[in-house]
């Protein structure tokens, strides 16, 4: 018999926060790169390339999908990745197109009443300031992102440092989030459950493992307090 649910842990993007503004920035100014070195690729096939990546479970599918494009010009890859993450490092200037969810007050609300919170995501310090003002953040026990941990997903650690540092162990705790790769699989393999979101990108991506398949799959944040009602065996 399933330990009854005590800790969820709610990962922000894709989850709570919307941050497709943010993606379109990023292709928009990979489509920019490869015109200004020579590759005059058109968005559909640079999405195709995306979309397969992202199917695949790669690990950055905008890097995957920029190898696809260039290869085998490895020194053109190296160039143009190197200034595709300068224009991603500018994380605070991209965290002010995130916008949060409908709904996601009321549903974090619900939760707070119930379960721990814990923040689980992989963002920058400044992402604290975004939930303060929408007054989310107090909901939450523990509001360290990863770029106050010194660690980040997929790393199993980062889960372990959150559930030492709230008490609470793994078969009691629940994962959200709405990638496979870095939400679900490190989470399973430290013994959390796993909630899945469809919602943004990561909705693509296929299980390219066992371990990859999360407990529940969820359409909408809005069904999460049933679901995690259902792992709760309520």
């Amino acid at each position: 018999m399933a330990h009854p649910v005590r800790a969820v842990l709610l990962d922000l993007g894709g989850v709570l926060l919307n941050e497709d503004a943010e993606y379109e920035a990023w292709d928009e100014n990979m489509l920019q790169l490869l015109r200004a070195h020579g590759n005059h690729t058109d968005a559909s096939t640079y999405h195709e390339a995306l979309t397969a990546a992202t199917r695949r479970c790669d690990p950055s599918p905008r890097t995957s999908a920029l190898w696809t494009l260039v290869r085998p010009d490895l020194e053109k890859f190296v160039a143009l990745k190197t200034q595709f993450r300068a224009f991603t490092g500018q994380v605070e200037d991209h965290l002010k197109l995130a916008r949060v969810r409908p709904g996601a007050h009321d549903v974090v609300a619900a939760l707070a009443a119930r379960y721990e919170l814990a923040l689980a995501a992989n963002q920058p310090s400044a992402v604290a300031g975004l939930l303060r003002d929408e007054n989310l953040l107090s909901y939450f026990r523990w509001q360290r992102v990863s770029e106050d941990m010194g660690i980040a997903k997929p790393d199993p650690l980062f889960f372990r440092v959150i559930l030492d540092a709230i008490g609470v162990p793994p078969d009691q705790a629940v994962m959200v989030g709405d990638r496979l790769d870095a939400d679900v699989l490190p989470a399973k393999q430290v013994g959390m459950r796993t909630v899945r979101v469809l919602a943004g990108p990561y909705a693509e991506q296929l299980p390219p493992s066992p371990a990859h398949v999360p407990d529940r799959t969820i359409a909408s944040l809005d069904d999460l307090p049933d679901t995690l009602e259902e792992l709760n065996g309520g």
